[in-house]
């Protein structure tokens, strides 16, 4: 059962801690302010007592003492501005001016140590946990207190006899002495991979996964069937996902993360699974449009939650829950949106003239004017061709003529003095954008609050005076 963390031995800074107290924070002339411990809150209190400048540096005296005294003490960071320290349960950091305005002193400690049943986990949550997986992330909300129940799934992991390896900057997890604790303040990042791919460990717990020097580390470590418990902070379950995404190659995901437990409030908020198949995402019809899709799903409801695959060069984490699946029209809306804008991008880089887009389920419809069609043969048919392969869409080319249109019924007036040409469109239209094809030109226009348009080029005058125009429904 969990219990409050005490330690053998006596330090300086007990004097400043009791068993609700979580952290100290100490600036020279200020009072002192510690941040005390409830079930799963924390509540600032600060002393009426003020510390002064000369009691800051015989404090920090007494640190480096007892740090330098004991062989289990910690110096991690020993920059000119700036110390870290692991001084027994206290991880201290130590700030000088004038890096700071004030010399500082930030002490940490934990106050409970929990073991795996203060969880309450069901029999099939412990089975996953301790036979199943074993690619486990680790994510949490601010707050959460995710460093107990890694430690407490460690110690599950050392009962069990299993050789177990940390990394931690700095090492400030509370796990028995079997448990080789390394640091990258005196590692770098290769050092470590080649001493674990080397001493091949049971589990490594890496605390935490932060940069993509940790992301690559933590793929490499995994893809050599290690047992990984990683670390890493997330405001939502599926975030500690994406943190992934674009760090390393998408498609082996699964195979670095098969299981992420989300930690809240101190207990296991949702448990996500992830899986890789091929199939058609949620959002499109034709089967033409398979493509390997990573699933997430969540353990403790049994539920599909996300799709995760790639349109074009896009990564889309495409929600598909119950409640979306019976929004299905406004789903295929955003996603119709969504990709319609990252074509439009991509074909503004491979056509020299206007064109309109129009999403279809299994296709592409593109519209471009009559007198470029023979450049769309002769001179970007490979670069369509490509930007097809990429979407895994076809596009079928058409001319403006082709266009559908509004059936819009609009008053024209003008000034032939000034040359202005005015465009009154039906109640409704006010403050609205309107695309007009006019000759081989299609032109984007605002609506005023009286549904009006003004047109004050005269090339555009004179070309609907000979003309006329038409109401594109370009969406």
């Amino acid at each position: 059962m969990s219990e409050i963390i005490k330690s053998d031995k006596t330090y300086v800074l007990d004097n400043y801690f009791d068993e609700t107290t979580m952290s100290l924070h100490l600036k020279a002339d200020r009072p002192i302010l510690r941040k005390k411990w409830t079930p799963w809150n924390r509540n600032p209190v600060m002393d009426e007592k003020i510390i002064t400048q000369d009691e800051m540096d015989a404090l920090i005296q007494q640190i480096f003492d007892e740090a330098t005294n004991e062989k289990w003490n910690y110096l991690e960071i020993d920059r000119k501005l700036s110390k870290v320290l692991q001084l027994g349960p206290y991880r201290i950091v130590i700030v000088y001016p004038p890096l700071s305005d004030a010399t500082e002193i930030t002490a940490v400690r934990p106050v409970k140590k929990t073991t795996i049943e203060d969880y309450d986990l069901s029999p099939e949550v412990m089975d996953l946990l301790t036979n199943h997986a074993k690619w486990i992330l680790v994510s949490w909300a601010p707050g959460s207190w995710k460093s107990t129940f890694v430690q407490a799934l460690v110690q599950v992991y050392h009962q069990n006899h299993h050789i177990i390896k940390t990394i931690e900057s700095p090492r400030d997890l509370m796990v028995d002495e079997d448990v080789v604790q390394y640091s990258f303040t005196h590692w770098t990042h290769d050092e470590v991979r080649d001493i674990l791919l080397l001493s091949r460990p049971d589990y490594t717990v890496y605390d935490e996964v932060r940069n993509t020097p940790d992301f690559e580390l933590y793929k490499d470590l995994r893809l050599t069937w290690i047992g990984m418990l990683g670390v890493i902070h997330a405001t939502k379950p599926v975030d500690s996902i994406q943190r992934f995404i674009g760090c390393i190659e998408m498609w082996i995901i699964p195979q670095v993360i098969d299981t992420v437990i989300f930690i809240d409030k101190g207990k296991i908020a949702e448990i996500l699974q992830l899986t890789l198949t091929a199939k058609v995402p949620e959002w499109m019809q034709s089967e033409d449009l398979s493509r390997p899709v990573i699933i997430v799903n969540s353990f403790l409801s049994k539920q599909d939650l996300y799709e995760i695959y790639t349109f074009g060069e896009q990564v889309v984490v495409m929600p598909i829950t119950a409640e979306m699946k019976e929004k299905t029209a406004a789903t295929q809306w955003w996603m119709s949106s969504f990709a319609k804008e990252w074509i439009e991008k991509k074909l503004k880089t491979i056509l020299n003239s206007d064109f309109v887009v129009k999403m279809k389920w299994a296709w592409i419809e593109l519209y471009i004017p009559e007198f470029v069609k023979w450049k769309i043969i002769w001179k970007w048919w490979a670069a369509i061709t490509e930007l097809e392969k990429t979407l895994w869409m076809s596009i079928k080319v058409r001319t403006f003529d082709e266009l559908p249109l509004l059936d819009v019924k609009t008053d024209i007036s003008g000034w032939k003095k000034w040359g202005q040409l005015f465009i009154a469109f039906p109640n409704g239209y006010e403050s609205t954008t309107v695309t007009l094809l006019i000759g081989d030109n299609l032109i984007k226009y605002q609506t005023d609050r009286n549904w009006v348009i003004a047109i004050n080029d005269r090339n555009e005058v004179r070309t609907i005076e000979r003309r006329g125009f038409v109401v594109v429904d370009d969406k």
